[in-house]
């Protein structure tokens, strides 16, 4: 029996799977996880791209704190959908485009971060993002958006079984 298997026959994800219930519940749970993580992200992107420059960058980077609760509710939410239907979804092209997006996002948010001191606990850098931050933000942009496409694409072609 493979991994995969025999989580998806534990009781928490046949309940996911197989409940009136487990399914819509954990799915607005995986909503709102990427309500935050998404938002979050987006509204820094936006910020470096221009828009609400009354906003500082350092008060962005407060709400980091939320987006990691949000990325906590989406990795726990998104594994017991995937193990309530995970052979559906390895053969998913969505699927597999969603979560390769969400790689790229994941990695371009941590390089824009980097590129704006985010990191760091003293002032952030310039206000001015520079020209190199502003590329990485339209990128994430784009690719945020694409996963969030991706994963509402995934809704409509992997039903649970």
């Amino acid at each position: 029996m493979s991994i995969l298997e025999s989580l998806s026959q534990t009781s928490l994800v046949l309940w996911v799977a197989e409940s009136d219930y487990g399914y819509p519940f954990v799915l607005t749970m995986h909503a709102i996880g990427m309500a935050l993580v998404v938002g979050i992200v987006l509204a820094l992107n936006l910020r470096v791209l221009g828009l609400a420059k009354g906003i500082s960058l350092a008060a962005l980077r407060e709400f980091f704190r939320v987006a990691w609760i949000g990325l906590a509710i989406n990795l726990v939410s998104g594994s017991l959908l995937f193990c309530a239907n995970y052979t559906a979804f390895l053969h998913n092209t969505a699927f597999i485009t969603k979560l390769s997006l969400l790689i790229v996002g994941g990695i371009g948010t941590g390089v824009l971060a980097k590129e704006l001191k985010l990191h760091t606990t003293s002032a952030m850098g310039s206000e001015m993002p520079s020209q190199k931050a502003r590329l990485i933000a339209a990128i994430s942009v784009i690719v945020w958006l694409g996963a969030i496409t991706a994963g509402r694409i995934v809704g409509y072609t992997s039903v649970p079984e």
